[in-house]
């Protein structure tokens, strides 16, 4: 596909393809058919966990929904369902039998025939995976014969809003019929350390029994599961969250006993994409993440001891409360303002912390015009690690004139809070917006070590040569330079500060403020690993093997493993680190994501480190591994094994004339190297090229929009052997496009090709 690097000059097309996105979205929609609404009711299941009380008897302890998603047993459900004891550590969630019952009929409760085990879960997203496993009278569940009625999966990100939501669920813990409630998609909000949606608001009243659930797009396609109440703006419907059963065993149902969610209502929905990886990983038989404390045994480097920074000392404080429109894919406020206009959508606020213990319960509290709404968050166990910066949102579809104070919660007292006001026109003042960082080769918030400079980028807008500004660098929290900046020639345009150390960066947190007029302006944090040298990452290179002995040494160390393979270790040293930064490991198996885990750094500053991935039971499906690490988002170490056949080097296979290409990749800003969010991806159906083509959705053959990261995935494969025309453009960038592309008949599917545009002039 080389040939679709030449580039075309036309501005029109760009906004042409953009227009055509919109004309290709949700078409007008209509209710669920008899044949999708019978269909969804054998799928839906009610999940119950029991505890065997005195003389037997079963103790019902909490319930909640799930939705079948393969004919083999496997059932999506809410981790605070399925398994609540790894969200909430306050109280004893520990039961004895998780039973799974169907509706035969919709006029009658469901009858319970199995009972299931936990297959993948994360705390994180509130997202669990279980699988039958057993039937009422003990008898083990032969998966290949179960042939269940499921739901098939839609795609979460393709809803917009007022578009159809029909929910499916179970009101109450028993006793009750499946029901079915309808409403609208109400809008869309964010959560920190989520990308892209996190939340599906929706006006449909969904009981809170219902969590777990199904919700389903007007084709009948699983596209989210109702989760919680009030996801970033809605303050009217609380779930009623009370003790209904004896589960301390104590003889007395009081404030003592767990809390079951019977009452009430949900109205935010967890999109269905986020649960694709745990259901991946459950139907290749990979065994659910081991919790942080148990992933993997830190151990000294030869010769040395690990540094540990610890946790801070002292009392929880909240400080530097500010707003931003918008945030970025590393978690960093876009620009800085004071207020919004009539209008706005969504208020980002950020805080820093420090003294902050995890699994301490928190809880933001907005008051609007001098009226207190508790209900919009929910309070919570922090995650976020002892220090650093933490971001909320607020959405509305407008977001109502007025004025927000947000109070920042923590151990029930109130840190810190900060007011805005929304209201009045938008004005163009002067502005920083777009803070970037680049050093020792890379760019992005996460440098290598040993780095003697480091470059801060940024775009303004709206200046005059007398416009003042100044900036403020900071390492670790202590300020180490400050100026005054030059004036500027134009009045938009890129700016760019440098930071140097003749004796090079030590490791740990750097930021750059920059003020207009001696307000705040724009903001943005980046971390600098481990300072032996220069390029040296976070975590060293990754060696799998299939075991660990006692001294924490792998064993049989490799890239290729044979069949039957049941665990494959990753062992890695790291330097530089800090106790409370975000870190993340993604594994995946032949292209496709099974495991997403983030969590809060508490290894100290060096070592060496291992983790695992395993079977459920017997061997791990065949295939390629790859484990990617990241610090606070950036993907800073990976590496890749094989098991199984998959065990020699990739080669091309032909393939007949229309056996399909599946195509994904990024599309990329040419300077900065980042994704390009909303970038449009267009293949014309086969005979219409690009001076033919009148810009009608008849005319596309597939359509795919790069999301915030800028990676794509083409909905539909192409033909091998076939010729198309194709299109890539972005708002502000060149369009390029290119006729007469021939699919070729080598090679593997799915395939990653990446794309590169420039800016427009």
């Amino acid at each position: 596909m080389s040939k679709m690097r030449r580039y075309w000059l036309w501005g029109s097309l760009l906004v042409a393809a953009l227009l055509l996105v919109g004309s290709l979205g949700p078409q007008p929609i209509q209710a669920l058919t008899r044949t999708q609404t019978q269909q969804a009711t054998k799928a839906v299941v009610q999940i119950v966990a029991l505890r065997q009380g005195t003389g037997g008897r079963l103790v019902p302890l909490w319930g909640g929904s799930g939705t079948v998603v393969s004919p083999s047993g496997l059932i999506l459900t809410n981790c605070h369902v399925a398994m609540p004891g790894a969200m909430f550590r306050d109280k004893d969630y520990r039961y004895d039998f998780l039973l799974v019952g169907f509706t035969n009929r919709t006029d009658e409760p469901p009858t319970f025939s199995y009972v299931a085990e936990v297959a993948q879960y994360s705390p994180d997203l509130d997202l669990a995976v279980i699988r039958l496993v057993k039937t009422l009278d003990g008898k083990t569940v032969d998966p290949t014969k179960l042939n269940l009625p499921t739901i098939p999966l839609g795609d979460s990100d393709e809803l917009d809003i007022g578009d159809d939501l029909f929910i499916f669920g179970y009101p109450n813990i028993g006793g009750e019929t499946i029901t079915l409630t309808s409403g609208k998609v109400s809008g869309f909000s964010r959560e920190r350390g989520i990308e892209g949606r996190a939340w599906i608001k929706t006006d449909a009243t969904i009981a809170g029994g219902n969590s777990g659930g199904t919700a389903l797009d007007d084709q009948g396609r699983l596209v989210g599961v109702p989760t919680q109440a009030g996801a970033g703006g809605d303050q009217s419907k609380p779930v009623d969250c009370r003790p209904v059963a004896d589960t301390n065993g104590d003889g007395v149902i009081d404030e003592r006993d767990n809390c079951v969610p019977l009452g009430g209502f949900i109205n935010a929905l967890r999109p269905v994409n986020l649960a694709k990886p745990l259901i991946e990983a459950a139907s290749r038989g990979v065994g659910p993440q081991p919790t942080p404390a148990s992933i993997g045994q830190p151990t000294p480097v030869p010769g040395r001891q690990p540094t540990p920074t610890g946790p801070v000392v002292g009392r929880a404080t909240v400080s530097r409360i500010l707003f931003a429109p918008a945030v970025n894919e590393a978690d960093q406020p876009v620009t800085v303002v004071d207020s919004f206009p009539s209008g706005t959508e969504e208020i980002f606020v950020f805080f820093d912390y420090a003294g902050f213990q995890d699994g301490t319960s928190w809880q933001p509290i907005l008051i609007y015009n001098g009226k207190t709404y508790r209900d919009v968050w929910q309070a919570k166990a922090w995650s976020g690690g002892p220090q650093g910066n933490w971001w909320i949102s607020l959405s509305g579809e407008p977001l109502d004139d007025g004025t927000y104070t947000f109070v920042i919660t923590y151990g029930g007292q109130e840190l810190g809070s900060a007011t805005v006001k929304v209201g009045g026109t938008a004005q163009k003042l002067p502005q920083f917006r777009d803070l970037a960082f680049s050093g020792g080769g890379a760019t992005g918030y996460v440098l290598p070590g040993g780095i003697k400079e480091a470059k801060a980028t940024f775009a303004y807008a709206n200046m005059t040569p007398q416009t003042k500004w100044s900036y403020i660098w900071y390492y670790e929290g202590q300020k180490i330079l400050s100026g005054e900046g030059q004036a500027f020639s134009a009045a938009a345009g890129t700016g760019s500060l440098g930071l140097t150390n003749q004796s090079g960066f030590d490791s740990g947190t750097f930021r750059l403020e920059l003020y207009i007029a001696n307000k705040l302006a724009a903001t943005a944090d980046f971390v600098v690993g481990g300072q032996q040298r220069t390029g040296q990452t976070f975590f060293g290179p990754i060696t799998f093997a299939t075991g660990v002995d006692r001294q924490g040494n792998p064993v049989n160390p490799g890239t290729t493993f044979p069949q039957g393979t049941s665990a494959l270790y990753a062992f890695f040293d790291f330097q530089g680190m800090q106790n409370g930064w975000e870190w993340a490991r993604r594994w995946s198996i032949d292209g496709e994501v099974v495991m997403d885990n983030k969590n809060t750094w508490e290894d100290g500053a060096e070592g060496s480190y291992y983790l695992w991935i395993n079977s459920r039971s017997g061997a791990l499906p065949e295939g390629t591994y790859k484990l990617e690490l990241l610090v606070r988002g950036q993907m800073v170490q990976s590496g890749t094994a094989v098991i199984g056949k998959g065990g020699a080097s990739p080669t091309p296979t032909v393939a007949p004339r229309g056996q399909n290409l599946e195509i994904y990749g990024y599309i990329r800003d040419a300077d900065t190297k980042r994704g390009i969010p909303g970038a449009v991806f267009l293949v014309l159906k086969p005979g219409i090229t690009l001076q033919k083509f009148q810009w009608t959705a008849e005319e596309v053959y597939a359509v795919a929009e790069a999301d915030s990261n800028g990676y794509y995935r083409l909905p539909k494969p192409l033909a091998r052997g076939e010729t198309y025309s194709m299109i890539i453009g972005a708002k502000g960038y060149r369009t390029i496009g290119e006729d007469g592309i021939t699919i070729p008949t080598t090679g593997e599917s799915p395939q990653q090709v990446d794309f590169v545009l420039q800016k427009a002039q």
